[in-house]
């Protein structure tokens, strides 16, 4: 941990379990990349606890978030949070997980590390 190698010790929860069985992907299109433009939306996506993760990514959409939710009703209110009146977001486009496969934060290592 000193050395920066170990960002952070985390329990891996079983999120259905503790009542947020959704885990939701969002892909996110901004109209414009400039820092002051995006900053209130990143400052909301900091803030907000039912955002696991968020990416900036290439391709496509800007930014890649990981949700989890309690129910659908409550991803509507997480969207408008995040998103609503917030003229610099052009769209959103959700996935639903129907189940998971592998959820790791395991990085390989290279030898001798």
């Amino acid at each position: 941990q000193d050395s920066g190698v170990i960002a952070a010790n985390v329990a891996v929860i079983a999120a259905a379990q503790v009542g947020r069985p959704l885990t939701i992907i969002v892909e996110v299109r901004v109209v414009s990349e400039q820092r002051e433009r995006v900053a209130p939306f990143k400052r909301r996506v900091q803030d907000d606890p039912a955002v696991q993760q968020c990416y900036s990514i290439t391709g496509d959409g800007d930014f890649l978030l990981l949700l989890s939710a309690a129910s659908m009703e409550e991803y509507e209110a997480i969207t408008e949070r995040l998103f609503g009146g917030d003229d610099n977001i052009e769209r959103f486009r959700t996935s639903v997980a129907l189940g998971t496969l592998k959820r790791s934060f395991e990085v390989p290592l290279l030898p001798g590390l």
